[in-house]
């Protein structure tokens, strides 16, 4: 297991997110009232759906090209894009990182 700096806790501020990328892959960071979570950033829906520049409600965000929402602590889809039935490859949600801050620094715990 190994830690990868992402980031300080003064870069991924209460309600906001910010994209990292890590080994070939982009990260959307979330802080949500002071918890922080992790996942992959782009929409399984289509290419070009940065969660990290959607909206977020309710520990959810949503994909801000067509409306798929998924929970940020499970990666779990809630919800199929705008007008579509749930189906693949929407419905397998997007991966999650444990995501942990300790002082002032925050790190992804990779496995």
């Amino acid at each position: 297991m190994s830690w990868i700096r992402v980031g300080s806790v003064h870069e991924v501020r209460p309600g906001r997110a910010m994209c990292v990328s890590f080994e070939g892959r982009e990260i959307a960071l979330f802080n949500v009232d002071g918890t922080l979570y992790a996942v992959d950033d782009e929409c399984p829906h289509e290419e070009g759906g940065s969660l990290s520049r959607g909206s977020v409600e309710d520990g959810s965000v949503w994909c801000p090209l067509h409306g798929a929402r998924f929970a940020l602590a499970t990666g779990k889809t809630l919800e199929p894009p705008e007008a579509e039935p749930m189906g693949p490859p929407v419905d397998r949600g997007v991966r999650t990182y444990p995501i942990v801050a300790v002082g002032e620094e925050v790190y992804l715990v990779m496995e």
